[in-house]
């Protein structure tokens, strides 16, 4: 993992936010705290995009699929700032994306802040349904 050329930039981040830097399955893991003391777990992919370059796929998870009604997810998706609602594997997770090359520290801690905080808020809400 630390061989990753935006290791170092994830480590800092981390470091000055008190967040948690960890890996599971060979991919970079945020442990994002959240005002009620739980923690949110960001996954950071790496993939390359249309035009070639190096980009990060951040993702959080929300809630099993069948626990959010479709138009409800398209209302809360088309609402988030910084990111918005996918699928994955079967969950409903928040997602968003950036080129490596075009993005800064404060954009990131600011974007998985946004992220991990709206995962756990709709989290809690599609839980509570």
């Amino acid at each position: 993992m630390q061989s990753r050329p935006y290791y170092g930039l994830f480590d800092q981040m981390c470091r000055s936010c008190g967040w948690i830097l960890g890996q599971d399955k060979g991919e970079m893991v945020l442990g994002v705290p959240q005002d009620d003391g739980t923690q949110v777990s960001v996954v950071v992919n790496e993939f390359q995009d249309a035009s070639g370059q190096l980009a990060l796929r951040f993702w959080s998870p929300v809630a099993p699929v069948d626990k959010v009604p479709a138009d409800q997810a398209l209302q809360v998706s088309y609402q988030l700032p910084h990111c918005c609602l996918g699928e994955r594997e079967g969950q409903i997770v928040t997602t968003a994306t950036r080129v490596v090359n075009f993005t800064s520290q404060a954009d990131l801690t600011n974007l998985i802040q946004t992220l991990s905080y709206y995962a756990h808020f709709y989290g809690r809400h599609f839980a509570s349904n």
